[in-house]
């Protein structure tokens, strides 16, 4: 009787992770990733959604990389961080970053960026808007005054499968991953407790990485972090000619510009998620207020006109109107 009691007991105890991750995005999994790659045990990372959900800031077939920034301290970030990169291919097998170069093109803010970049000794080429013309003269009609940068380490990363990647090493490395868990409570305390839709778990440590959702879930804490969710487009544009702006034939590209006291920027990507279509977007977004309500907020009415009048003035071949529109967060201090 006595050792059936104590294994009754033994079960009864709850399992305490060393740590819990809450939020399987691209922080999330990394975060998850490297705790277990340096030998952290009892890793447990709860997602709300399903593993690769298209509902946060991390999916997507084309995202933008480049060490081609106007501020210099994140082109040093960026060296690292291409490490980081190919270090995840090796380890997973999976290619997830597709090298075309980046043009940054437009007024004299471009010259912050070729600062930058000559400071860190990145390779580069200057032009002006007439010599990009004729580098790409199937798909370029900028402005001849225009000033421009390529700079060729710039690239596409294939978001879903990076964090795809990350996530199937950290399960690898021995973590365990249980996704359509949404997290309602955190109690905190030596040992954290973590209430779900699906039970409870308990913790020594906690990192929570759930983007635009940090603050709904830390009310229930009590804390209020400086955070705002800003809600921008994905615009994507079908051209005349698919074979001038392939990712063999295009690069990434940047647009930077005055207007007032303002600048004003544009960026967009070759032929890569969907065929035939060329992604092209404002830099810029709407705020929301519930993360939860992404999707029935009322959209940037102005955003697919304003794109629309960047690409028919820089592009040659570029529809008028956007074949497709998705949405993404952000979430930024």
């Amino acid at each position: 009787v006595l050792s059936c009691t104590c294994v009754l007991l033994v079960y009864l105890i709850p399992m305490i992770y060393e740590v819990i991750v809450i939020g399987a995005g691209v922080e999330g999994s990394a975060t998850g990733y490297y705790l277990t790659s340096r030998g952290t045990k009892n890793v447990l990372m709860l997602e709300q959604f399903d593993a690769l959900h298209t509902r946060g800031s991390s999916h997507g077939g084309s995202r933008i990389t480049r060490k081609a920034y106007d501020q210099p301290y994140y082109v040093k970030m960026m060296e690292e961080a291409f490490r980081l990169w190919s270090e995840i291919e090796q380890q997973s097998g999976k290619k997830l970053y597709h090298k075309t170069g980046i043009l940054v093109f437009g007024d004299n803010c471009v010259k912050r960026f070729i600062n930058s970049i000559k400071l860190n000794n990145i390779p580069h080429k200057i032009m002006t808007g007439s010599e990009a013309n004729r580098e790409y003269n199937q798909q370029l009609q900028l402005p001849d005054d225009y000033l421009c940068i390529f700079e060729e380490y710039g690239g596409i990363l294939r978001a879903t499968i990076a964090v795809a990647a990350m996530q199937e090493l950290f399960v690898r490395n021995g973590g365990q991953l249980l996704d359509c868990h949404k997290v309602t409570r955190l109690i905190p305390g030596p040992v954290v407790t973590i209430e779900t839709n699906k039970g409870s778990f308990r913790a020594k440590k906690v990192i929570v990485t759930v983007g635009a959702w940090t603050n709904k879930l830390l009310e229930t804490t009590g804390l209020t972090l400086p955070l705002k969710v800003i809600r921008t487009e994905v615009l994507y544009w079908s051209t005349s000619n698919p074979e001038a702006f392939s990712s063999s034939n295009f690069p990434t590209f940047f647009h930077a510009r005055n207007e007032g006291d303002n600048i004003v920027e544009f960026y967009g990507l070759p032929i890569q998620e969907y065929p035939g279509l060329v992604k092209a977007c404002f830099h810029t977004a709407s705020e929301i207020y519930d993360p939860d309500k992404r999707d029935i907020d009322s959209p940037y009415s102005a955003t697919s006109q304003i794109v629309s009048e960047f690409v028919q003035k820089h592009f040659k071949g570029l529809s008028n109107k956007p074949s497709i529109v998705e949405i993404c967060m952000y979430t930024v201090t």
